[in-house]
């Protein structure tokens, strides 16, 4: 009987390793980049969410999130995360002094297989227009556009980006978007602070049996009941 004991926790000795191996943590994050698009260099700081779930079988453990700049500050849950559980890693950027565009990397180092990640944070820092009327001539209210046209023959080779800016003194946010089914449009961000820049993106989606009429327009309106109208043209 001991010899039998002996036998049987030294196979139990063995056979841990060969388990753990079995059994590791693993982070699979929804993205890994983020476009930030464009940020004001004087909205102040800005937090981005990088997500994930831990989709191996034994507790995650972020052991250390590591950034390329001081002005990119991670934020994490130092627990364990159980299999299939979710979370994030939080990352506060201040574009203050920091104008044009960043690419911030991120590592993420884990208890996992694989251990190490890299995440990428990316945008364009923009200074605070100098003549805010001179750059951004075309009004909806408090929200200023920097162009009243969508060119077609320039959205069949790529998007075409509108910029816009708040120059009020509350929040303002798109409610709605009319247009044409050839066309597909995006914005970001979602809302739009006092004194922030945002960008409206355009895209053409037709082929070659799309019909284009000179009455086709994009109307945009925002949540303080004003509607700016945006003509196609060829």
């Amino acid at each position: 009987m001991i010899r039998l004991g002996k036998i049987l926790a030294y196979s139990i000795f063995f056979l841990l390793p060969a388990l753990a191996v079995g059994q590791k943590a693993k982070i699979d994050f929804e993205k890994t980049v983020l476009e930030a698009g464009l940020v004001q260099e004087t909205g102040g700081k800005i937090t981005y969410h990088f997500k994930f779930v831990n989709k191996g079988k034994a507790p995650l453990l972020i052991k250390y999130v590591e950034t390329t700049c001081g002005c990119t500050v991670p934020k994490w849950n130092r627990r364990p995360i159980m299999p299939r559980d979710s979370g994030v890693i939080s990352v506060v950027f201040n574009p203050k002094d920091r104008p044009g565009t960043f690419s911030k990397k991120i590592v993420v180092y884990t208890n996992g297989t694989p251990p190490n990640h890299v995440l990428k944070l990316n945008g364009k820092v923009v200074g605070k227009p100098v003549n805010v009327e001179k750059e951004y001539p075309f009004p909806a209210g408090e929200l200023r556009f920097n162009t009243d046209t969508i060119y077609l023959s320039r959205l069949k080779i790529k998007q075409q980006i509108v910029n816009m800016v708040n120059t009020g003194k509350k929040a303002i946010s798109i409610v709605s978007i009319i247009k044409p089914d050839y066309i597909e449009t995006d914005y970001t961000p979602f809302t739009l602070e006092k004194g922030m820049i945002g960008n409206l993106i355009i895209r053409y989606i037709g082929n070659g049996n799309t019909t284009f009429s000179p009455a086709d327009r994009i109307v945009i309106r925002t949540n303080q009941g004003e509607s700016f109208t945006f003509p196609l043209t060829r």
